[in-house]
């Protein structure tokens, strides 16, 4: 029976990140492993995500933006991340925001976590016979493996993405507010201004 499962695989060498990435998809051609979608991920000291290499091997281009793997990237290096604290150092300062991660009990905060500053990792969708495969073709290269379901993951993607939406939302109604209030300002100016002249007048 096969799981499903998104990988997040944590190297101290990059350069075993690229060889380990090479190995799954030889085991995935082997049959060992199913590999829907890949990709070795960096992040900068700034905090900032970015895909090195990647397949989406189900669709056959050498993307992973529209995969699940995508998303889940797209997610914790971009706006929806931020929000949450799953990106290092763009926040309120690089510690706290390390803490907020090794802290998380979210899904997509561990998978943030097994892509530390100036580290290097692979993230991937599996459909995995036996969960050995990866995790010793991994061990071999120095790799450590974090391993959820892709339905969990997917579920927090879609929780990830109605909290953002939410939250922009409210972002909306702020901004309309500040500007309503600008705009009663001018006017009420604009009154003040007026009666200034009438009265000089």
């Amino acid at each position: 029976m096969q799981e499903n499962n998104v990988i997040a695989v944590s190297f101290e060498d990059p350069r075993n990140a690229y060889q380990a990435l090479s190995e799954l998809k030889a085991a995935a051609l082997e049959g060992r492993v199913d590999v829907l979608a890949a990709s070795i991920v960096t992040r900068d000291g700034q905090g900032r995500l970015a895909t090195v290499d990647g397949e989406d091997i189900a669709g056959g281009a050498a993307t992973v933006g529209g995969s699940l793997v995508g998303l889940t990237i797209g997610v914790i290096g971009g706006p929806i991340g931020m929000l949450f604290g799953w990106t290092t150092g763009l926040l309120v300062g690089g510690a706290y925001d390390v803490r907020r991660t090794d802290d998380s009990e979210s899904v997509l905060g561990e998978i943030s976590r097994f892509i530390p500053v100036g580290g290097t990792a692979i993230v991937a969708q599996v459909k995995e016979y036996a969960v050995e495969v990866v995790d010793e073709l991994m061990k071999r290269l120095g790799g450590t493996v974090y391993r959820r379901s892709t339905e969990v993951v997917q579920a927090e993607l879609d929780a990830a993405r109605d909290a953002y939406r939410e939250a922009q939302k409210a972002a909306d109604r702020v901004v309309r507010e500040e500007r309503k209030a600008a705009r009663h300002e001018k006017a009420e100016e604009r009154k003040a201004h007026v009666k200034e002249k009438l009265h000089v007048g």
